[in-house]
């Protein structure tokens, strides 16, 4: 049985391939009697013998009456997965041993409403939402993040036992759907810095600040309001006042500063320091075997430190 189920599911696979959406059509809907179903057949078969054996006509009717409302059913249940369009949403950020968040965007591409849907993934809550006609309904479906890097949003099975719980109708749902994993912040003694950080004298920050350093060349697109008018005027062109703010401290972050032999242990070191000189607002630097983030302060720059530390190591074929 569990051979014939891992097939099925293999040719269901190749009939529905992973996309970038997908929509519910007739060859990717499937339906059969749920165990509701099954007990009503038997049902129906009892009232059928029992109208044959007494000759009773009545009794006759209300088993083909049964048998209508079975057949009702399986179109009704069929139509409600029909026309489904499943997109996914921006992605997002978690860590290591946190639950991953997958939003996905559910409309219908018909004018009717859906009804009693169940998302399923393995080892996580069902989802259970209805669609209404001509409206986005986002969907967020959580997975357990075991390791750092890309993690895919596996097969999704989308469940309706509408409208009578008689008939179960399912399709499967495979998005080209994924999110980034960081590493899990571990704190560490002192923080992995390396040569360069500015803790003595005054240091030239690359935001903008009140400090006035001098003009740069216009550049298209750059705020009215630094451009220097006064030089312009003279005939000198136009120009940028260029202001820089004065910090008196700045960190690099170094691989080569970790004291840690294990790989991962050492990545969740810098990922705790990121977290702590971005919620400081303190700039910082990131040094990695192969590659350097400059200085930078800010959630961007934060995102891209954490980025960088997520795919450490990582080759295309991971993807």
């Amino acid at each position: 049985m569990l051979q014939l189920k891992q097939y099925f599911q293999r040719w269901a696979a190749k009939r529905a391939p992973r996309a970038e959406q997908i929509v519910l059509k007739h060859h990717t809907i499937y339906v059969f009697p749920g165990r509701q179903g099954v007990a009503f057949l038997v049902l129906i078969l009892l009232v059928w013998i029992l109208g044959t054996n007494y000759q009773n006509n009545l009794i006759l009717g209300l088993s083909f009456f049964l048998a209508s409302l079975m057949l009702v059913s399986v179109i009704h249940a069929f139509k409600n997965l029909l026309g489904l369009r499943f997109t996914p949403a921006a992605s997002l950020y978690s860590a290591v041993g946190e639950m991953a968040p997958f939003d996905i965007d559910i409309s219908s591409g018909y004018q009717t409403d859906h009804h009693g849907l169940r998302l399923e993934l393995d080892d996580s809550e069902p989802v259970c939402i209805d669609i209404i006609a001509g409206k986005v309904t986002q969907a967020r479906l959580i997975l357990h993040a075991p390791r750092r890097g890309w993690l895919k949003l596996p097969r999704i099975v989308l469940k309706s036992y509408f409208p009578f719980g008689l008939i179960r109708a399912w399709a499967y749902i495979d998005l080209q759907h994924r999110t980034l994993i960081f590493p899990q912040p571990i704190a560490s003694e002192q923080p992995p810095l390396g040569a360069g950080q500015g803790d003595e004298g005054i240091y030239v920050s690359t935001q903008r600040g009140d400090e006035f350093q001098g003009f740069q060349i216009y550049q298209p697109g750059s705020p009215l309001s630094q451009i220097a008018w006064k030089q312009y005027a003279r005939g000198a062109g136009l120009h940028l006042k260029d202001y820089r703010a004065l910090q008196s401290e700045h960190y690099w972050l170094d691989w080569d500063a970790v004291n840690a032999h294990d790989t991962e242990l050492a990545l969740s070191h810098l990922s705790y320091w990121v977290n702590y000189f971005a919620d400081n607002n303190l700039e910082f630097g990131l040094r990695l075997p192969g590659f350097t983030l400059g200085l930078g302060m800010g959630d961007v720059h934060r995102l891209n430190a954490l980025t960088a530390l997520a795919l450490f190591g990582w080759v295309k074929e991971d993807e």
